[in-house]
């Protein structure tokens, strides 16, 4: 798996904001199909919050989430997102 596709991964699973803020630019594009799916990451549900407590740690997420969050926020067009 690509470094850029695992850290914008992990910079959705700290933020379900930003995943939420994703989740609606897609929804405006040709790649809109299927976007339902990624309920499970903008609303995670208690079993998916309880299945993942260690995948969703800030000490765990926040050093792969840094390696391309400036650029994931630049893509989105997020305000306030740092660049590199």
């Amino acid at each position: 798996m690509d470094e850029t596709v695992v850290s914008w991964a992990a910079c959705f699973l700290a933020d379900p904001a930003l995943a939420s803020h994703a989740h609606q630019s897609l929804a405006t594009t040709e790649h809109h199909t299927g976007a339902g799916a990624l309920r499970r990451l903008t609303e995670p549900g208690i079993r998916d919050t309880e299945a993942a407590v260690l995948l969703r740690h800030p000490d765990l997420l926040e050093p792969v989430a840094a390696l391309h969050r400036s650029r994931l926020g630049e893509r989105l067009n997020v305000e306030g997102a740092p660049t590199a």
